[in-house]
């Protein structure tokens, strides 16, 4: 059953893609679909053995590869962190392959897709999965290069290469870091396994560095600021691969690999601050951006990466539970964003501007009671799954105990009124507002089975996932993750005591409610942007704080000049003259020459060379300690000529 639950999704991927010429669109659709179900079932079961029954599993496979001190296993290991990431996975993308089927349908090209879909979810499994680091980046660079099949499945549109190539190149700059990572682990603790990664490591130097690589790494997939510019241009892709990316699958693998060495961020305050700090940068400057946008799923895209700056601080806060908690909660309500989104777009002839929208909600009432349930999660309006998550970092945050922990939870209400104004400004310009669409792009009434049975499902579970699970992962003295992630002892204790005013813990509510009021009034058009001043502030948030240019001119195009010099001075310069064009040229122009120079035709000279050889072989015979037979075998005669002769072609000494 474990490994099964790993290796289904491969087995519908590897279907579909090389039978699906002849199962066709619907029998690529019905083994891929079947294959996740599948995988979500063993994963409920999985759920029941080793979270509630406590009892964790070591499945090994075999001995993988030796060198040195460094000996690697293949194999899967199922603790409840692991379970907790496979359940959710299977789940969102289970919803998506079934979505899939009705958005995706006129496509010709279904089958690559839906193959493309399973083997992105099957990678995903192995890197929760792994026992080790070299087997997590297995999963890791699979997950990526699945990635940037996805978004540029659609390869005639230049925008969805560009923005593939955009998504790989800078996932390229953090993986880099996380290979060095990796190999301090294995210099430092003498293993890549976790269990023993974790069971040696203790207040060293060395921690700090591997926590900064390990960083450093998180950032790219989970899109931290300064590494997060290929999230909004990952929406060319078709939606079904934005609701997997960013609900539940790649953009939390960084989460997932912090919670994973939780211990060993224990032991480097220095690092999980830092941690902190990224994430409440990331969450406002997300939030600021979504603010201004018009384009429906770019929205959304913004909205992950600002509630991925909430699981950073939890982390930072060495809450490792609650932010995989969040983590959970946020897949149900933004995949189900994502799937309310597509739906509209579907139904409006694939217009994702926002301006061009409106009065929707009579024409789809399931979309629009999906999009508000989404919507509602996701500002944490009480007593949703958002809700519990949501305002439990918060709270976290307040009882970190250090100025640290006063800025995150300042900054975080404020990206929570942000939030809760660009949500029910898309949720206004979309439903509630007169129609802006032109004729041709009215949307039809009535969606088919594949999209609305996914829209229910995360629907429900954005009501009730939250509320089920919240004592379980993070009530006070949960057993439930069994060592799986280790909690730092003072942030617990501060954390269950709850010292926080009465007053303070209404404030997120507040914060809601005040962008929702402020979206009555200024959703669209945006009045107060006509005055010089607000139009340059709304103009550097449209275009996302500038990090697309500064990128360009600033690190993209000095690399590429430095290249072209390393390039002329290197591969056309060094590289060359020392290579096998320079040797040509060497043998053709002087050594040639030179040794035609040697053939005289002079019989004096032949005897000339000759005497001098015989006396240099006499001289050298005549060393003191005589001359070993080797030397003698490497000097012969014919050597010693050969020599002479290149004596006397160079001038003034023969």
């Amino acid at each position: 059953m474990y490994i099964r639950s790993v290796f289904s999704p491969f087995l519908g991927s590897a279907l579909a893609g090389l039978a699906g010429r002849w199962l066709g669109a619907r029998g690529s659709g019905f083994v891929t679909v079947f294959g996740l179900f599948r995988s979500f079932i063993r994963s409920i079961f999985l759920w029941y053995e080793v979270c509630i029954q406590g009892c964790s599993v070591w499945v090994p496979l075999g001995s993988w590869f030796s060198v040195s001190t460094l000996s690697v296993n293949w194999g899967f290991y199922f603790d409840p962190l692991a379970v907790c990431m496979m359940i959710t996975v299977t789940f969102v993308s289970s919803c998506v392959h079934l979505y899939s089927l009705g958005y995706m349908q006129a496509d010709p090209h279904l089958p690559r897709f839906m193959s493309y879909l399973s083997l992105f979810t099957g990678f995903m499994r192995i890197l929760v999965t792994a026992p080790n680091a070299i087997s997590l980046l297995v999963g890791w660079e699979g997950i990526g290069v699945c990635s940037y099949l996805l978004i540029g499945f659609w390869y005639h549109r230049l925008s969805a290469t560009k923005s593939a190539q955009k998504a790989m190149l800078v996932n390229r700059v953090s993986d880099t870091a996380l290979l060095i990572g990796v190999v301090l682990m294995w210099w430092y603790a003498g293993s890549v396994d976790f269990a023993i990664l974790l069971s040696t490591t203790s207040e060293a130097y060395y921690v700090d560095w591997i926590c900064i690589c390990l960083l450093l790494g998180a950032m790219g997939k989970s899109a931290q600021i300064g590494l997060h510019l290929w999230l909004a241009d990952a929406m060319e892709g078709p939606t079904p691969v934005s609701a997997l990316i960013h609900a539940a699958t790649l953009v939390t693998a960084g989460i997932y690999l912090i919670a994973r060495t939780s211990l060993v961020w224990e032991w480097s305050e220095m690092s999980r601050q830092l941690v902190l700090i990224i994430g409440c940068l990331t969450s406002f400057m997300a939030a600021t951006c979504g603010f201004f946008q018009n384009d429906r799923k770019r929205v959304i895209a913004y909205s992950t990466c600002s509630q991925l700056g909430y699981m950073m601080v939890s982390l930072g806060a060495s809450q490792y539970g609650l932010a995989i908690y969040h983590r959970m909660t946020h897949a149900c309500f933004k995949a189900l964003l994502f799937r309310s989104a597509g739906a509209v777009i579907h139904a409006v002839s694939d217009v994702q501007d926002i301006r061009r929208h409106g009065g929707f909600q009579s024409i789809m009432p399931l979309t629009y009671t999906a999009m508000t349930i989404g919507s509602l999660s996701l500002t944490g309006w009480p007593f949703l799954s958002g809700f519990y998550s949501k305002d439990a970092i918060l709270e976290a945050a307040w009882s970190h105990g250090n100025a640290f922990g006063t800025f995150a939870y300042i900054t975080l209400i404020v990206v929570a009124a942000f939030t809760s104004y660009y949500t029910f400004r898309l949720l206004w310009c979309s439903f509630v507002s007169s129609n802006s669409s032109r004729q041709m792009e009215l949307p039809h009434t009535g969606l088919p089975l594949t999209i609305s049975l996914p829209l229910i499902l995360l629907s429900l579970a954005s009501l009730v996932v939250g509320y089920g699970l919240s004592d379980a992962l993070i009530g006070v003295g949960t057993t439930f993750w069994n060592g799986a992630i280790q909690n730092s002892l003072g942030t617990t204790e501060r954390f269950a005591e709850h010292m926080m005013p009465t007053t303070v813990l209404f404030v997120p509510l507040l914060a809601t409610v005040t962008g929702a009021i402020l979206t009555a009034g200024w959703s669209w058009p945006m009045p107060w942007v006509t005055s010089t001043f607000t139009k340059y502030i709304y103009l550097f948030f449209l275009t996302r704080w500038q990090f697309d240019f500064v990128a360009n001119q600033q690190v993209a195009k000095r690399v590429l000049d430095l290249g072209a010099h390393t390039w002329a001075f290197l591969d056309k310069g060094v590289f060359e003259i020392l290579g096998p064009r320079g040797l040509t040229v060497y043998v053709t122009r002087l050594a040639v020459p030179t040794v035609r120079q040697w053939q005289t035709g002079i019989v004096h000279d032949y005897a000339l060379i000759l005497k001098i050889a015989i006396r240099v072989g006499l001289s050298i015979c005549l060393l003191p300690g005589g001359i070993s037979p080797n030397i003698l075998n490497f000097y012969d005669s014919r050597t010693l000529v050969a020599g002479v002769f290149w004596l006397r072609s160079l001038p003034g000494v023969l």
